[in-house]
Protein backbone atom coordinates (compact mmCIF):
# COMPACT_ATOMS: atom_id res chain seq x y z
CA UNK A 1 0.00 0.00 0.00
CA UNK A 2 2.79 2.38 0.94
CA UNK A 3 4.61 1.58 -2.32
CA UNK A 4 1.50 2.42 -4.36
CA UNK A 5 1.10 5.70 -2.49
CA UNK A 6 4.72 6.65 -3.21
CA UNK A 7 4.31 5.81 -6.91
CA UNK A 8 1.12 7.87 -7.18
CA UNK A 9 2.77 10.78 -5.37
CA UNK A 10 5.76 10.58 -7.72
CA UNK A 11 3.50 10.58 -10.79
CA UNK A 12 1.55 13.56 -9.46
CA UNK A 13 4.78 15.41 -8.67
CA UNK A 14 6.14 14.73 -12.18
CA UNK A 15 2.90 15.95 -13.71
CA UNK A 16 3.05 19.16 -11.68
CA UNK A 17 6.66 19.73 -12.74
CA UNK A 18 5.76 19.22 -16.43
CA UNK A 19 2.88 21.65 -16.12
CA UNK A 20 5.16 24.14 -14.41
CA UNK A 21 7.79 23.83 -17.15
CA UNK A 22 5.17 24.18 -19.87
CA UNK A 23 3.41 27.24 -18.60
CA UNK A 24 2.54 30.20 -20.78
CA UNK A 25 6.02 31.70 -20.40
CA UNK A 26 7.64 28.49 -21.65
CA UNK A 27 5.74 28.72 -24.94
CA UNK A 28 6.62 32.39 -25.34
CA UNK A 29 10.29 31.65 -24.67
CA UNK A 30 10.24 28.80 -27.18
CA UNK A 31 8.57 31.10 -29.72
CA UNK A 32 11.24 33.74 -29.15
CA UNK A 33 14.02 31.19 -29.64
CA UNK A 34 12.42 29.92 -32.84
CA UNK A 35 11.96 33.48 -34.13
CA UNK A 36 15.60 34.35 -33.47
CA UNK A 37 17.04 31.21 -35.01
CA UNK A 38 14.68 30.66 -37.95
CA UNK A 39 12.44 33.66 -38.49
CA UNK A 40 8.69 33.98 -38.11
CA UNK A 41 8.02 30.94 -40.32
CA UNK A 42 9.71 28.80 -37.69
CA UNK A 43 7.20 29.81 -35.03
CA UNK A 44 4.82 26.94 -35.62
CA UNK A 45 2.82 25.16 -32.94
CA UNK A 46 4.02 21.69 -33.95
CA UNK A 47 7.67 22.74 -34.00
CA UNK A 48 7.41 24.48 -30.64
CA UNK A 49 5.69 21.46 -29.09
CA UNK A 50 8.47 19.21 -30.37
CA UNK A 51 11.16 21.54 -29.06
CA UNK A 52 9.45 21.59 -25.66
CA UNK A 53 8.74 17.87 -25.62
CA UNK A 54 5.06 18.67 -25.26
CA UNK A 55 1.75 17.83 -26.90
CA UNK A 56 -0.18 20.33 -29.00
CA UNK A 57 -2.92 20.22 -26.40
CA UNK A 58 -0.62 21.93 -23.93
CA UNK A 59 -0.40 24.89 -26.31
CA UNK A 60 -4.18 25.21 -26.55
CA UNK A 61 -4.40 25.20 -22.77
CA UNK A 62 -2.73 28.64 -22.87
CA UNK A 63 -3.60 30.06 -26.30
CA UNK A 64 -6.65 29.82 -28.56
CA UNK A 65 -4.60 30.02 -31.75
CA UNK A 66 -1.13 30.76 -33.11
CA UNK A 67 -1.94 34.45 -33.64
CA UNK A 68 -2.55 34.82 -29.89
CA UNK A 69 0.97 33.53 -29.23
CA UNK A 70 2.41 35.88 -31.85
CA UNK A 71 0.62 38.83 -30.23
CA UNK A 72 2.11 37.95 -26.85
CA UNK A 73 5.52 37.36 -28.38
CA UNK A 74 5.48 40.84 -29.90
CA UNK A 75 4.35 42.35 -26.60
CA UNK A 76 7.10 40.44 -24.80
CA UNK A 77 9.74 41.79 -27.21
CA UNK A 78 8.54 45.38 -26.76
CA UNK A 79 8.36 45.05 -22.98
CA UNK A 80 11.76 43.37 -22.69
CA UNK A 81 13.92 45.33 -25.13
CA UNK A 82 12.32 48.76 -24.82
CA UNK A 83 12.26 48.48 -21.02
CA UNK A 84 16.03 47.97 -21.19
CA UNK A 85 16.32 51.47 -22.67
CA UNK A 86 14.00 53.01 -20.08
CA UNK A 87 16.04 51.49 -17.26
CA UNK A 88 19.11 53.51 -18.29
CA UNK A 89 17.46 56.77 -17.16
CA UNK A 90 18.28 58.09 -13.70
CA UNK A 91 15.12 60.00 -12.81
CA UNK A 92 16.59 61.07 -9.45
CA UNK A 93 19.91 62.68 -10.35
CA UNK A 94 19.44 63.16 -14.12
CA UNK A 95 23.14 62.39 -14.54
CA UNK A 96 23.47 62.43 -18.31
CA UNK A 97 27.04 61.13 -18.33
CA UNK A 98 26.06 58.08 -16.28
CA UNK A 99 22.93 57.55 -18.39
CA UNK A 100 24.88 57.62 -21.64
CA UNK A 101 27.38 55.17 -20.14
CA UNK A 102 24.41 52.95 -19.21
CA UNK A 103 23.24 52.98 -22.83
CA UNK A 104 26.71 52.07 -24.09
CA UNK A 105 26.96 49.24 -21.57
CA UNK A 106 23.51 47.97 -22.54
CA UNK A 107 24.48 47.83 -26.21
CA UNK A 108 27.90 46.33 -25.63
CA UNK A 109 27.10 43.70 -23.01
CA UNK A 110 23.64 42.72 -24.34
CA UNK A 111 22.44 41.48 -20.95
CA UNK A 112 19.26 43.48 -20.43
CA UNK A 113 18.91 44.11 -24.18
CA UNK A 114 18.72 41.19 -26.64
CA UNK A 115 20.16 42.33 -29.99
CA UNK A 116 19.36 39.10 -31.84
CA UNK A 117 15.74 39.31 -30.64
CA UNK A 118 15.54 42.90 -31.87
CA UNK A 119 16.88 42.00 -35.30
CA UNK A 120 14.51 39.04 -35.62
CA UNK A 121 11.46 41.20 -34.85
CA UNK A 122 12.62 43.81 -37.39
CA UNK A 123 12.86 41.06 -40.01
CA UNK A 124 9.36 39.95 -39.03
CA UNK A 125 8.12 43.54 -39.45
CA UNK A 126 8.99 43.42 -43.16
CA UNK A 127 6.21 40.89 -43.65
CA UNK A 128 3.62 42.34 -41.25
CA UNK A 129 2.16 45.84 -41.12
CA UNK A 130 0.98 45.22 -37.56
CA UNK A 131 4.47 44.29 -36.39
CA UNK A 132 5.94 47.22 -38.34
CA UNK A 133 3.67 49.61 -36.45
CA UNK A 134 4.73 48.16 -33.09
CA UNK A 135 8.41 48.41 -34.06
CA UNK A 136 7.93 52.02 -35.17
CA UNK A 137 6.28 52.85 -31.86
CA UNK A 138 9.11 51.18 -29.95
CA UNK A 139 11.69 53.11 -31.98
CA UNK A 140 10.02 56.38 -31.03
CA UNK A 141 10.02 55.43 -27.33
CA UNK A 142 13.71 54.56 -27.43
CA UNK A 143 14.67 57.73 -29.27
CA UNK A 144 12.77 59.72 -26.63
CA UNK A 145 14.86 57.97 -23.97
CA UNK A 146 18.05 58.96 -25.77
CA UNK A 147 16.76 62.49 -26.25
CA UNK A 148 16.12 62.69 -22.50
CA UNK A 149 19.70 61.61 -21.87
CA UNK A 150 21.05 64.35 -24.13
CA UNK A 151 18.78 66.85 -22.37
CA UNK A 152 20.35 65.72 -19.10
CA UNK A 153 23.74 66.32 -20.72
CA UNK A 154 22.76 69.92 -21.39
CA UNK A 155 21.70 69.77 -25.04
CA UNK A 156 18.43 71.35 -26.07
CA UNK A 157 15.89 71.26 -28.89
CA UNK A 158 16.97 69.86 -32.23
CA UNK A 159 20.52 69.46 -30.95
CA UNK A 160 19.38 66.83 -28.44
CA UNK A 161 17.00 65.20 -30.93
CA UNK A 162 19.57 64.83 -33.71
CA UNK A 163 22.20 63.40 -31.35
CA UNK A 164 19.60 60.93 -30.06
CA UNK A 165 18.74 59.86 -33.59
CA UNK A 166 22.39 59.49 -34.60
CA UNK A 167 23.06 57.31 -31.57
CA UNK A 168 20.00 55.16 -32.22
CA UNK A 169 20.50 54.85 -35.96
CA UNK A 170 24.08 53.81 -35.32
CA UNK A 171 22.93 50.92 -33.13
CA UNK A 172 20.19 49.82 -35.53
CA UNK A 173 22.62 50.05 -38.43
CA UNK A 174 25.14 47.93 -36.56
CA UNK A 175 22.51 45.23 -36.06
CA UNK A 176 21.08 45.38 -39.57
CA UNK A 177 24.35 45.51 -41.49
CA UNK A 178 25.85 42.83 -39.27
CA UNK A 179 29.30 44.38 -39.02
CA UNK A 180 32.01 41.88 -38.12
CA UNK A 181 33.34 43.73 -35.09
CA UNK A 182 34.09 41.62 -32.04
CA UNK A 183 33.03 42.64 -28.56
CA UNK A 184 36.54 43.63 -27.49
CA UNK A 185 36.97 46.00 -30.44
CA UNK A 186 33.54 47.55 -29.89
CA UNK A 187 34.47 48.29 -26.27
CA UNK A 188 37.73 49.88 -27.41
CA UNK A 189 35.83 52.13 -29.81
CA UNK A 190 33.08 53.05 -27.33
CA UNK A 191 34.92 56.09 -25.84
CA UNK A 192 35.51 57.46 -29.36
CA UNK A 193 31.86 56.94 -30.21
CA UNK A 194 30.78 58.81 -27.08
CA UNK A 195 33.23 61.65 -27.79
CA UNK A 196 31.76 62.05 -31.27
CA UNK A 197 28.22 62.20 -29.88
CA UNK A 198 29.23 64.72 -27.23
CA UNK A 199 31.28 66.91 -29.57
CA UNK A 200 30.22 70.46 -30.25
Amino acid sequence: MRSTTIKNTTKTSSKIQRNKRLGRDAWITAARDALVTGGIESVKIERLAKALGAQRGSFYHHFKKRDDLLDELLEHWDRHNTHAYEQTIDSTTHNGVAELANIATMWLEEKSFDAAYDLAVRDWARASDTVARVVKRADKKRIRVLETIFHDLGYRGDNALVRARIAYYHQIGHLTVGLEINSKRRKELAPVFLDVLLGS
